[in-house]
């Protein structure tokens, strides 16, 4: 490997832990400011999403320059490939972080309602997911990855758990109606940020042995 592309290689992976920081930050901070009712502060989440776009294209320009500058291939290739991919996943979940801070804003204009029960328990479980998602990256360890894999189905059943209980409230509190179908959107976007997270460490594995693992059970 020549040195330029040692350089650029480390600098790739730079951006991609920058990018994850700043995704894990916005959806730790929507999830306080939906938890608090805070709207001024789920307002500062999505006129910050801008940032992690732009962070985004411009990791995506760096790796599109590495394959055209020097062709690549093996492990080096292999990299690149999958921090494309993992840099798709990470501007979602700060797109949906965003979308989170809007139904804090919603939120916030309608009569108060407490949030389902395993709802900050759902959110703390998969912040974890995306914070292992992003150490895996660093250290590039696929065994950690497949541990990360499997906390998904703890968020699954939470995610089922909370969607039944506010179909119940719903029908027992019909005033409260519009609160809780926010409310389930929000805990179905959680849920998809947990699904990003599990993509990222799919990429992981690819990365490190090269098994494509994404749809295999």
């Amino acid at each position: 490997m020549s040195k330029h592309l040692l350089r650029d290689i480390s600098n790739l992976a730079d951006q991609l832990i920058l990018i994850g920081n700043r995704c894990e930050d916005a959806f730790g901070k929507a999830i306080e400011s939906i938890l608090a009712r805070d709207a001024e502060s789920a307002r500062q989440i999505v006129e910050g999403d801008s940032v992690i776009d732009a962070l985004e294209v411009q990791l995506e320009e760096s790796a599109l320059k590495i394959l055209a500058l020097y062709a690549p291939v093996a492990s080096d290739l292999r990299f690149i490939v999958a921090a494309i991919k993992i840099n798709n996943d990470l501007e979602r979940i700060g797109d949906i972080a965003s979308s989170i801070a809007k139904r804090a804003i919603d939120l916030d204009c309608l009569k108060p309602t407490s949030p389902p029960l395993d709802f900050a328990e759902m959110a703390q479980r998969t912040r974890l997911m995306v914070r292992e998602a992003i150490q895996c990256m660093v250290q590039r360890d696929e065994q950690r990855a497949r541990a990360l894999m499997a906390m998904d189905d703890k968020v699954d059943d939470l995610n089922r758990k909370i969607l039944a209980s506010l179909e119940q409230r719903m029908a027992e509190e019909p005033e409260a109606v519009p609160a809780l179908l926010r409310w389930a959107n929000v805990a179905r976007l959680v849920e998809r940020i947990a699904d990003y997270s599990t993509n990222i460490a799919e990429d992981i594995i690819y990365l490190e042995e090269g098994d494509i693992v994404r749809h295999a059970n």
